[in-house]
């Protein structure tokens, strides 16, 4: 009886588990598969490296490791790992080209397509809110705070203020996001002020 009723129990946790994932995938933040993740990845990398050819005075060449490897950031839950791959490659060339002519970044990449959002201020839009609470896995506390510095970045550089990502609530507070079934969460805020300081960096673009 007792083996049994652990079976039951192991069986039953599998399929929460596998529904939750399943949720995740159809919600977080506007990522619906592997492939839209991978895009949003190897956006954010493109333009870093773009931006840093441009500084460098080096020839436009996106061909780099990144790129051919194409699967920085990929988690088996994201789906299939060839999906993230090909996603990852249009979004690294896209958000290289848009580094290195020093275009603007794509925040409807991120689902920031409110030119008035404010992580201080607003409750953030996109549809995937809901769904941080019910998915544990590490990679959102860093991709909550990307979005959020990204849109804080934006709105700075557009109002002309100076380089502060720490002078932000959302960066101070950092449990944007965060749910208690998530575990400890000073190793929460530790990698949503990552994300944070980096969307914040890539949306004000300190080499203008």
């Amino acid at each position: 009886m007792v083996k049994t009723f652990r079976y039951a129990i192991a069986v039953f946790a599998l399929i929460c588990f596998t529904a939750s994932v399943s949720y995740a995938q159809d919600n977080y933040g506007g990522s619906i598969d592997a492939r839209e993740h991978g895009y949003q990845h190897g956006y954010r990398d493109g333009v870093r490296q773009g931006r840093a050819d441009v500084n460098a005075n080096a020839r436009p060449n996106y061909d780099r490791e990144d790129y051919r490897h194409a699967d920085l950031g990929y988690e088996p839950y994201m789906g299939e790992r060839d999906d993230f791959r090909k996603g990852y490659r249009e979004g690294y060339k896209a958000g290289y080209d848009d580094g290195y002519s020093g275009k603007q970044i794509r925040s409807s990449v991120y689902g920031l397509n409110d030119d008035r959002y404010d992580p201080d201020q607003v409750r953030r839009p996109d549809l995937g809110d809901d769904a941080y609470s019910r998915w544990n896995y590490s990679d959102v506390a860093f991709d909550t705070g990307y979005r959020d510095g990204l849109g804080a970045g934006q709105k700075d550089w557009r109002d002309r203020k100076e380089y502060r990502p720490e002078r932000h609530d959302s960066f101070e507070d950092a449990n944007h996001g965060y749910h208690k079934s998530y575990g400890d969460k000073s190793l929460y805020k530790e990698q949503y002020r990552k994300g944070f300081s980096r969307g914040y960096d890539d949306a004000f673009n300190r080499r203008r």
